[in-house]
């Protein structure tokens, strides 16, 4: 009896290890990894030409962002089908193997083709969303405020404006019914607070109607099965129902059902052959700050940047830092790599060190060149001050040379004169001899 019941609890214990390990396992996959904070600037500066649209239509854009290829085979077949109607052109789509999303945008024939022209802003915006969707939905519920502080976004027949406590949700007013909106970004939200990355502008169509401030495509017609997909503002995520949409219901968009949807999940079948880039906004983090305070921190830090070039130019008496034209500026730079003045908002500290490194190799490999130069300049001083030496050497000893020369001539001659005078004045004595009586 005693073996039986300590074998008993060898197995409840078992079965609750067993347990406590699976619920942590649990625990750890429905965890979600902390998102990456995006450039805000940049994520502004794309999302400007579509914050304004209606809620549907604008889930239906994100989600479709994440599988760019699909979109780009989307607006060809649309060119290919350019004589179906909307209705036409939806029914027929879902026949591709595409995304809900993109057969969803198969009606809207410039917008596709907008999308699949601009393929940079298309895959930037997709890698936006799944890296970081509760930012990208931030943004644009901050576009949207502005333009409705500026007096810009407001009820007409074409839209519906809804404010949920902070958060506005736009829908279209007739049932069934998609008015595809065009403004001018650099106007609707007043005076564009980032100096660097103005938004991004697109042209209006000859055939929209102004009214309001706001371009108006024609009347989309779609049944009730193209409004599947919304958001949930108040968790800031995309929610989204296949049955709703195949069940095609009669009944008119409502926003309240829409929140009760389930979320919206990535699927990497429609990715196809594209790949994902999550790190790519690892070198762009930085925080809000404003148009002023941006401007003068980078102007301040220049400032410091050229002062310690200069001091150190004059400390050590030789121009290590040259200027040289930058292709991508006018204006000079010097060479050495400037660290930004939000570093410290960066949390991409290795692509930091590894700049640093790579300065620091170029600075020892020119501080080697330098002295290889200075040494090879030394040598050919030497060499032509030896040069010097040895030629005035020569030319003395031949100017010695010919001082000796010409005074052991001028010896000779001398002596030849003398010898010549003796012989004379002793013939002319022995003449004078025998003369005489």
């Amino acid at each position: 009896m005693g073996k039986t019941a300590k074998y008993i609890i060898i197995y409840i214990a078992m079965i609750s290890l067993f347990t406590a390990i699976t619920a942590q396992l649990a625990n750890a996959e429905t965890q979600e990894e902390p998102a990456i904070e995006l450039h805000q600037a940049k994520l502004d500066q794309m999302l400007a030409p579509i914050a304004l649209y209606p809620d549907s239509l604008l889930s239906h854009i994100l989600i479709a962002a994440t599988y760019p290829l699909e979109v780009v085979q989307a607006a060809r077949w649309r060119q290919e089908h350019s004589d179906l109607s909307e209705q036409q052109a939806l029914d027929l789509a879902e026949e591709q193997d595409w995304d809900p999303s993109v057969i969803a945008l198969t009606p809207f024939t410039e917008l596709l083709e907008r999308m699949s022209k601009d393929l940079d802003w298309l895959q930037n915006l997709g890698n936006a969303f799944l890296t970081n969707e509760a930012q990208v939905l931030d943004s644009v519920q901050t576009l949207r405020s502005r333009a409705y502080a500026k007096g810009n976004l407001q009820d007409n027949q074409y839209q519906n404006i809804e404010r949920e406590k902070d958060n506005i949700v736009i829908h279209s007013v007739e049932r069934e019914t998609v008015y595809v909106p065009y403004y001018d970004t650099r106007v609707v939200y007043g005076d564009w607070w980032w100096t660097v990355n103005q938004p991004i502008y697109w042209r209006s169509p000859r055939h929209y109607a102004y009214q309001s401030g706001f371009y108006w495509s024609p009347r989309f017609h779609i049944s009730s099965g193209f409004f599947f997909g919304g958001f949930r503002w108040s968790n800031n995520y995309v929610v989204i129902n296949h049955d709703y949409r195949y069940r095609r219901s009669n009944h008119r968009y409502n926003y309240n059902k829409v929140r009760e949807y389930p979320r919206w999940q990535h699927n990497s079948h429609h990715r196809r052959s594209v790949k994902y880039r999550s790190d790519h906004n690892n070198s762009h983090q930085r925080t809000i700050t404003s148009r002023n305070y941006e401007s003068q921190q980078n102007l301040n830090h220049r400032k410091q940047v050229i002062s310690r070039l200069k001091n150190q130019q004059s400390h050590n008496g030789v121009p290590r830092y040259k200027s040289k034209p930058n292709g991508n500026n006018k204006h000079d730079v010097y060479t050495k790599h400037k660290t930004s003045s939000n570093s410290k908002n960066f949390t991409a500290g290795k692509e930091q060190k590894k700049e640093n490194r790579t300065y620091k190799v170029q600075r020892s490999e020119k501080s080697n060149l330098k002295n290889e130069r200075t040494a090879t300049k030394t040598e050919t001083v030497r060499r032509a001050t030896s040069d010097r030496v040895r030629n005035k050497q020569v030319q003395s000893n031949r100017k010695v040379e010919r001082m000796s020369s010409s005074k052991q001539q001028r010896s000779q001659s001398s002596a030849r004169r003398n010898t010549n005078s003796h012989s004379t004045s002793h013939s002319n004595r022995s003449k004078s001899k025998r003369v005489e009586p």
